[in-house]
């Protein structure tokens, strides 16, 4: 099997690939039942951390992954794509 068909590829010079982890927290269970969806909220999930890697096929504009573990992870992560989008070049400065 051979992969022909290029002009069909989705390709960006720059992207960031994110994961984040949370952790499953006991929720009040003094809610009223939702009655159209006929359930009962148990847990919710409350992020702790992230991890965001910036990928490029020009190595010069590539980076190690960026870890966060601490207390306002969605600041932070925010923060860190904002501060991302000032660095990744907005011109063609960055072609062969």
């Amino acid at each position: 099997m051979e992969f022909r068909k290029y002009a069909a590829r989705f390709r960006l010079p720059f992207y960031l690939v994110c994961d984040f982890e949370s952790f499953l927290t006991p929720i009040d269970h003094n809610e009223d039942v939702d009655p159209i969806k006929a359930t009962i909220l148990i847990d919710e999930h409350n992020e702790c951390g992230f991890a965001c890697h910036r990928v490029s096929e020009y190595s010069q504009y590539q980076t190690d992954p960026f870890v966060y573990s601490g207390p306002g992870v969605m600041d932070k992560f925010y923060e860190h794509v904002m501060q991302e989008s000032r660095t990744i070049p907005t011109t063609r400065t960055w072609t062969h």
